[in-house]
């Protein structure tokens, strides 16, 4: 109940209070309060915990991502499906899915599988013809886009980056000098160092009979404490300039990174891309936007029907939640060292080592080796040369060992010990 309604409440209520509402305003006041503070208590008493229908479903529908890159880059579509706001996975992608893009030309273009829910396709060169996106997914159903011209998108000038209090702020400046782009969409990949807790030269092999064998010192190219780690959350921006005389956009906000943050201890790597999109799907993204970011209470911008380009063809009343626009691209890339940030405190890293001893004979035959060992679930330590001395006459040795994802920089974030070939 509001206050309003509490308001009314006592002004039903004062009859009750006989002349003392004419005799004495001080009694009043002190019976109007208790009535109030009766009303709120009620009213508190009666809450209950709502769950809409719209919140509790699980509807699974398909979520469509991505723009069909005409131009030089690739195309990169990302399937997944709704899932409930009290879901604990927050992500549930669309896998084994057949996916083409097809022109007005009848040419048809394959998209590979590339990892959960992510598909790709080599460069499509020519901007001049109209493209559609196809997909059928592994229940049998099948979506189809609108065909859609490809928009020229003008170059991107710059990505530049400010550290401002305990944060870095990345921004992209743009503009069109034939001032025919009214609308652009900005997405981005960051690329970070990421390095584990220990740094661990020795590799088990079993290959060896020798126990002074069974560890080598890694290879270079074996290193794992060193990783390079890749995160795309699918943000995607949007501005207009219709209402511009020129069309230049200036200082759009990309990502924030906070000063204690891990993308940014070693060094860091943001490639922008920008595409010139129609005024349909910009449509879309704000108004995807304004429901996903904007709803707190019943005075913010209320959720509201979205419409896209992409439909469900072997079902027309299964809704679809995408929009496919055609574009070439324009991109750049920007690298940040910590010594271009000001002498923020590092953080240590949170992540539990734990060791374990285990003693084994010296010499690993079959069964002898320690399963925990072959399955890398624990790492040895260079401590077993200096443990076992068989001229001491030495029959039995532990081996030092540390949980892996402590040593091996591959368990954080998926990363990949291979320097990617864009890195400085």
């Amino acid at each position: 109940m509001s206050i309003a309604g509490i308001t009314t409440m006592v002004l039903r209520l004062s009859p009750l209070f006989g002349n003392d509402m004419e005799e004495g305003k001080k009694m009043t006041r002190k019976q109007i309060a208790g009535f109030i503070i009766v009303g709120v208590a009620t009213t508190c008493s009666c809450k209950r915990n709502y769950a809409p229908l719209v919140v509790t479903t699980n509807h699974n529908y398909l979520v469509v991502e991505g723009v069909i890159s005409a131009g030089g880059d690739s195309t990169i579509i990302k399937l997944s499906r709704t899932i409930q706001i009290s879901a604990a996975n927050k992500h549930k992608y669309e896998i084994g899915a057949k996916v083409t893009v097809n022109d007005d030309q009848g040419t048809t273009y394959p998209l590979n599988e590339v990892d959960s829910g992510r598909y790709n396709a080599a460069a499509i060169t020519d901007a001049s013809r109209k493209y559609r996106l196809n997909i059928t997914t592994t229940d049998g159903k099948t979506y189809q886009s609108d065909l859609v011209p490809v928009d020229v998108t003008p170059p991107l000038d710059s990505v530049e980056f400010e550290a401002v209090s305990n944060d870095v702020n990345i921004y992209a400046d743009t503009h069109d000098a034939t001032n025919k782009t009214k609308y652009y969409r900005w997405d981005y990949v960051e690329t970070y160092i990421w390095e584990s807790i220990m740094d661990e030269p020795w590799e088990f092999d079993n290959s060896y009979k020798a126990v002074s064998n069974k560890f080598r010192l890694r290879t270079p190219a074996e290193q794992v404490h060193l990783c390079y780690d890749n995160k795309d959350d699918g943000t995607v921006f949007v501005a207009s300039a219709a209402n511009l005389k020129q069309s230049v956009v200036n200082r759009i906000p990309i990502t924030q990174i906070a000063s204690t943050d891990e993308r940014i201890v070693h060094k860091y790597s943001i490639a922008v891309k920008q595409y010139a999109i129609s005024s349909a799907a910009y449509t879309f993204w704000a108004q995807i936007k304004k429901n996903t970011e904007q709803i707190g209470t019943i005075f913010d911008v209320q959720p509201s029907e979205i419409q896209g380009n992409i439909r469900c063809t072997s079902n027309p009343g299964v809704p679809v939640v995408g929009y496919i626009s055609a574009s070439t691209v324009s991109q750049k890339r920007i690298f940040i060292d910590r010594t271009m940030l000001p002498a923020w405190p590092i953080l240590p890293q949170t992540e539990p080592c734990a060791f374990q001893k285990l003693p084994v004979p010296p010499f690993w035959y079959g069964n002898n080796i320690p399963s925990d060992i072959t399955s890398g679930v624990w790492i040895p330590t260079d401590s077993v040369r200096k443990s076992f001395d068989p001229k001491a006459g030495d029959t039995l040795f532990s081996v030092i060992t540390v949980i892996y994802n402590c040593v091996d920089c591959r368990y954080h974030n998926h990363g990949t010990t291979v320097k990617p070939a864009f890195w400085k």
